[in-house]
């Protein structure tokens, strides 16, 4: 089609002209059909054709075949091979006259077995579930495969001049007609049902012709928008005009009244402005007076307490001065200042810190592991010993000036108390744990972001020790709480302190000794160590100092471990696990809460891949951690809600429906929400949505695949239910991503691990 056509008139005559054409094809070739050219027996010998020349074997072909011309130029079906052939071109038809053709020879693979094709052009052509038709040229294939298959005109598709073939049926020829030029030589006749045609060329001409269409069509709608639009804007305009003229008069008066009213209501809210501040003013200096009573109170029983060495310098300093816990941040680079709040630039900035450290992680990892801090959700890293686990919490902490604390779970762990201690009645006071700590260490210092990590979190049942402490990990309106002990044990330690004082006060005011400021001069005075001894009723041989020692151990308590704490926001929770016959694995309510990341080892990984990726980000300065606000590093919020019309709450539902709960697998509404809320942060880092529902899988779905393959699972058993019904659309939702972070590939694995292990499915084996 000429590109210069522009106008109906042009367009219509070339339409015409096309169909006059295909008509007369049409009649020609009506009553065609496709017989197969060949022998009703072998044609020649083996000892006939050994010692043949190609060239006396093409003769022979060719005066059998009816070719006229120097080469045998074919189309057929082309279809995926047995195995040892990659592809064959099947039901191969000559061009010349449509037939189709056999050896005219009895061959052990007969040419309607199909004819080899390569498998470059296989790749480049074949669709699975669909027909592709080829044309091309067949020639001899060489001498040792004719040998080897004793077949002396045994042929092979060329690989020079292959074309894909178009389709089209004879019923639909005329619908076609204004899009074939060229007839003689890019038609090929069929079975009298079907037509084909260059599909390169059939469907060059078809885009020139739809855009000559679009460009009339688009002219005309143009030119028709701008009148409608002029139209409509001058009916518009003269509406306008109508009710201006109508509405001045009552919207004058509407403005007068409302100007009355308004002012009235200034004059009143003034009033009562006045009237709240006097009153707030009161209110003020009424707080004032009462904190600078409570502060001098405060003051003066601290004082006390520091004088007899009740508490500590520290302690005074926390109790009297309000110690400064603000964040020294001039030596980190700004999220919002220097990166812009943008979270695809940090992690680049941050893989290429760390890379500064000497520490490796591919980008992926990164942008997986901040997201899933950012949900605020437990963290599971899993992975064989030196995977990299700890080592990503340490280093990612490092990379955004935070706090890493690592606490080593213990195999005698049974119960909470073993992660957050208990209170000890007969000492009177809270034993910690270094997980407590953490907490309590991050509560007093909260802009910095801390990172806890349970190392080797199943050496112990974690359903045991971690279940209570994951029910608060829940919340996601507040920030969970924990209750520690009961707030009157700290009262009888604060009464049983208040006893103290009052008797050494009137000690002291007794024997008139209030020049005594010190716990070693209340010792070496006798008068008001008897007197002390006396009103506690302590016999000669009790030791004062012991007793000291006593409260001072109960105060410290109660100061350093609250009754309750509320779990700090800057604090993300962090579990790593490794996976062999030591450790327990983790039950389904574990599972249900948690995100899993799989770890592979490091070797495996490609560093100079890495290493050009972070090369070419093109910073000049990594020296810096990133600063980030805590609420940049997410905020405990409710889930999304699940809506059946979101697309991926509906694949999901259909995938519950279809493979998990068949499999036993399970699988509910929370992980969903999860995942939306997962999908929702992770955009922030990267537009890939089929990366991010395939991280999903990996964190919430194959985790929860442990179950014996053998089982009955309707007609087939669930192995082969994960091999043949999941496995395939797995890998088809995917399509593109990664083979290394790949939830298809690591179901292939799961699959393969099975087959050689008694069909037992496994994630974690």
């Amino acid at each position: 089609m000429a590109k210069s056509s522009s106008s109906l008139s042009g367009l219509a005559d070339l339409m015409i002209a096309n169909t006059s054409m295909m008509n007369e094809i049409k009649s020609r070739t009506k009553n065609v059909t496709s017989p197969l050219i060949g022998p009703s027996k072998a044609e020649f010998t083996y000892s006939e054709l050994i010692g043949l020349t190609d060239s006396q074997l093409y003769h022979h072909l060719y005066q059998f075949w009816e070719i006229t011309n120097s080469s045998i130029d074919v189309w057929g079906v082309l279809e995926e091979g047995n195995g040892t052939l990659p592809y064959v071109l099947v039901q191969v038809h000559l061009v010349a006259n449509n037939k189709v053709i056999e050896y005219p020879y009895d061959a052990q693979f007969p040419l309607n077995r199909g004819v080899y094709v390569s498998k470059e052009i296989g790749d480049k052509f074949f669709i699975k579930n669909e027909k592709t038709y080829l044309q091309g040229t067949l020639v001899l294939s060489p001498k040792r495969e004719r040998e080897h298959h004793k077949n002396p005109f045994e042929l092979n598709l060329s690989p020079k001049g292959v074309v894909q073939l178009q389709e089209i049926p004879i019923d639909d020829l005329n619908e076609y007609e204004p899009f074939i030029k060229e007839i003689d030589t890019n038609i090929v006749l069929g079975d009298g049902t079907q037509r084909f045609i260059n599909k390169a060329i059939f469907q060059q001409q078809l885009a020139e012709l739809e855009g000559e269409l679009n460009k009339v069509q688009e002219q005309h709608q143009l030119e028709l928008k701008g009148l409608l639009a002029r139209i409509e804007s001058e009916t518009e305009t003269l509406g306008n005009i109508e009710k201006t003229v109508q509405s001045k008069q009552s919207q004058n008066t509407q403005l007068k009244t409302e100007n009355n009213e308004l002012k009235q209501s200034i004059a009143e809210n003034k009033i009562r402005t006045a009237d709240l501040n006097r009153q707030y003013k009161k209110i003020e200096e009424s707080m004032a007076r009462k904190i600078e009573k409570l502060t001098s109170f405060i003051e003066e029983k601290a004082v006390f307490l520091k004088t007899f060495e009740f508490i500590d310098e520290e302690d005074f300093e926390s109790f009297v001065h309000k110690v400064d816990k603000s964040r020294n941040t001039s030596k980190l680079l700004s999220f919002n200042e220097a990166l812009k709040g943008d979270y695809k630039l940090a992690v680049s900035y941050i893989q290429a810190y760390m890379k500064e450290q000497d520490i490796l992680y591919p980008r992926h990892i990164i942008e997986n592991y901040l997201t899933l801090l950012r949900t605020n959700d437990l963290i599971i890293l899993a992975g064989d010993s030196g995977s990299g686990k700890t080592n990503l919490v340490n280093s990612f902490a490092e990379s955004v000036g935070g706090v890493s604390k690592i606490i080593p779970v213990k195999p005698n762990w049974t119960s909470s108390e073993d992660l957050l201690g208990y209170y000890n009645p007969l000492e009177k006071k809270y034993l910690a744990t270094p997980f407590l700590e953490a907490l309590i260490e991050a509560q007093q210092n909260p802009e910095v972001p801390y990172f806890i990590c349970l190392d080797e979190m199943n050496l112990a049942r974690v359903e045991y020790y971690f279940a209570d402490f994951l029910s608060k990990l829940e919340e996601r309106n507040n920030q969970p709480i924990i209750e520690l002990y009961s707030d009157d044990e700290a009262s009888h330690v604060l009464s049983e302190l208040k006893g103290v004082n009052a008797v050494i006060t009137a000690a002291k005011e007794k024997f008139n000794q209030g020049s005594i400021t010190d716990f070693v001069g209340l010792m070496t005075d006798e008068n008001i160590n008897a007197e002390i001894k006396r009103a506690f009723g302590f016999s000669e041989k009790e030791s004062l100092i012991k007793y000291h020692g006593e409260i001072r151990r109960m105060l410290a308590g109660i100061i350093n471990t609250p009754s309750s704490i509320t779990i700090p926001e800057n604090v993300r929770i962090i579990g790593a696990v490794n996976i062999d016959e030591t450790t327990h694995y983790l039950s389904p309510k574990i599972l249900d809460r948690a995100h899993i990341m799989k770890f592979k080892s490091p070797l495996l990984s490609d560093w100079d891949s890495i290493l050009k990726e972070v090369d070419a980000y093109g910073f000049t300065d990594v020296s810096k951690p990133v600063l980030f606000a805590i609420d940049e590093l997410g905020v405990r919020a409710p889930y999304p809600k699940y809506d059946g019309n979101n697309e991926f709450c509906a694949l999901f539902k259909a995938y519950n429906s279809d493979y998990f709960h068949p499999l036993g697998v399970e699988f509910g509404m929370r992980t969903i929400r999860q995942g939306l809320n997962y999908l929702a942060l992770f955009k922030d880092v990267n537009d890939d949505r089929k990366q991010a529902i395939n991280n999903f899988i990996i964190h919430k779905v194959l985790p929860k695949f442990t179950f014996d393959g053998d089982k009955k699972s309707g007609d087939m058993n669930k192995l082969q239910r994960v091999a043949q019904v999941f496995y395939p659309e797995l890998e088809k939702l995917l399509d593109g991503i990664d083979g290394e972070f790949s939830a298809h590939l690591a179901l292939s694995e799961i699959i393969d691990n099975a087959e050689s292990n008694d069909s037992i499915v496994n994630y974690w084996a």
